[in-house]
């Protein structure tokens, strides 16, 4: 068994999207001062790899402590649809990996896009999920969407509402990173912290291959 790590490191000062907090770790304490270490944190829900609650879009959508634990792990399919910077994902990239889009599933797609993490574009030029898309993939009933992009689309408001809505409730992981490891079949483990009626939490993704 091989254990991949599909998380970014949080690293001071990293870049998030403008409107978001801050990621800040700092030293609080040491073993001189306190006779341990101990560091203060202070971010956004949603830094880094991350996943998103209903309750994100959505006032009366699940909180991230509302949301079943096997909504987090299980059997993953993992779609490769390499995509240019800001080139859109459309709904026929996925309608050919149909077979593969059964109710409850548990789909990653990889573009590419997650080698530019740290770098100038991360978080304006990214390849964009298309409402369409958004539209097909609730259709099939998959449970969770993951994806190496730090959001699904630039239409990232009307996007997230068809994701998240109540007839749908697709856990949306963003940010991923290492996916060209990941072979197409693997089980996905990315449990949230457990932020009482909050929307969203950084994880810690992780691969499980046999």
């Amino acid at each position: 068994m091989r254990l991949i790590d599909l998380s970014h490191p949080l690293v001071h000062g990293q870049d998030n999207f403008p409107s978001d907090p801050k990621l800040s770790i700092i030293p609080h304490g040491n073993t001189s001062t306190l006779r341990y270490n101990m560091t203060q944190v202070s971010m956004a829900t949603h830094q880094g790899t991350h996943l998103d609650a209903m309750y994100h879009f959505l006032d009366d959508g699940k909180t991230i402590d509302q949301m079943p634990l096997d909504w987090f792990y299980g059997d993953a399919v993992l779609l490769r649809i390499p995509k240019a910077p800001r080139e859109e994902i459309k709904a026929e990239d996925f309608a050919r990996h149909e077979a593969l889009l059964q109710p409850g599933a548990k789909v990653i797609y990889e573009t590419g896009w997650h080698r530019r993490f740290g770098t100038p574009g991360y978080f304006a030029d990214f390849p964009s999920l298309t409402q369409e898309a958004a539209r097909y993939l609730v259709s099939r009933k998959i449970r969770l969407l993951g994806m190496d992009t730090p959001t699904p689309g630039r239409d990232w408001y009307e996007v997230h509402h068809i994701l998240l809505a109540r007839d749908a409730e697709v856990v949306v992981v963003e940010g991923l990173t290492n996916l060209d490891q990941v072979p197409e079949r693997f089980t996905f483990s990315g449990f949230p912290l457990n932020f009482k009626g909050r929307d969203g939490s950084p994880i810690r993704a992780v691969a499980i291959v046999p």
